[in-house]
């Protein structure tokens, strides 16, 4: 009679299996943990680069009017003089002695940073998936240097500070872009 077991027969055993598929799950566990996060480092990264970038877009914007124009000491916002530092609007004389506002609103949670060339109609210079936390102007001197009665012969300068989030969704835990920059017109009015 021949012997039915064979003890050599090639093969896994059921342990054998059960080993190597616990293997291949862990390491497939730790394969999908590490491609999860470095995809969320990805979209992170990425959004903080949008949100620098159109922050920067919008205080380049504000710069080129500043540098062409002049701040409009006689605007009903300050009222001739800068009774006090910082600003929630600037407002600007373009070459053609047009005006140009600069400002920040609020619609829900999301802060704008908007434009506009006669104080009524405005243009937003910031896109949907950035919110402008903070926008404050800072001029100096606080009379208009230009006037004839003036008492400093300073040029103006605007001294622009944003502080910008990105509303992306997963960047909620992304820390803000802090932008600070001083421009000074290129008029010179004397």
């Amino acid at each position: 009679m021949a012997d039915r077991h064979h003890h050599n027969q090639p093969g896994f055993t059921l342990v054998e299996i059960i080993v190597a598929m616990a293997i291949f799950v862990t390491a497939l566990t730790a394969i999908s943990a590490i491609f999860t996060y470095a995809n969320r480092s990805q979209r992170t990264t990425l959004a903080v680069s949008e949100t620098q970038g159109d922050a920067r877009f919008a205080l380049e914007v504000m710069a080129q009017q500043i540098r062409r124009g002049s701040v409009d000491y006689a605007s009903v916002q300050y009222g001739g003089a800068i009774a006090s530092n910082p600003q929630d609007v600037l407002v600007l004389r373009d070459a053609n002695n047009n005006q140009v506002w600069f400002r920040r609103t609020a619609s829900g949670s999301r802060g704008i940073v908007e434009m506009s060339e006669d104080g009524s109609t405005w243009v937003d210079l910031t896109p949907p998936a950035v919110s402008v936390d903070v926008l404050r102007f800072y001029i100096s001197p606080a009379t208009d240097p230009f006037a004839a009665s003036a008492s400093s012969n300073q040029q103006p300068l605007v001294t622009i500070a944003m502080v910008s989030s990105s509303t992306a969704v997963g960047t909620e835990t992304v820390l803000p872009a802090y932008v600070q920059t001083t421009i000074s017109s290129r008029q010179y009015a004397r």
